[in-house]
């Protein structure tokens, strides 16, 4: 199809404004949260102990990172998941 439009975007263009808040903020938090466990483990200057042999704000900045990176995969789940026109007005009994 050269000037039509592509089925990526046609499937854009179904999902609703609501659905794209949703995902924008699901992106945004999870971005905030990498970015927070980046800060945590290499810049701050907290000095919280160790915990065999490694700083324990590393560790904490590592789980901040990693819960970060499971928050963008999960938005990106609902993404895929938020197409309306596949099961509108399909219930079950």
């Amino acid at each position: 199809m050269l000037f039509g439009r592509s089925d990526c975007l046609n499937s854009i263009m179904k999902r609703s404004m609501a659905v794209w808040v949703n995902i924008s903020f699901r992106v945004f938090v999870a971005l905030a949260y990498t970015l927070l466990g980046a800060y945590v483990a290499f810049w701050s200057a907290f000095d919280l102990g160790e915990w065999g042999g490694v700083q324990i704000t590393l560790l904490l900045g590592i789980l901040f990172m990693l819960y970060g990176l499971f928050r963008i995969w999960r938005a990106y789940l609902y993404f895929r998941e938020a197409d309306e026109s596949s099961n509108y007005a399909e219930y079950e009994d």
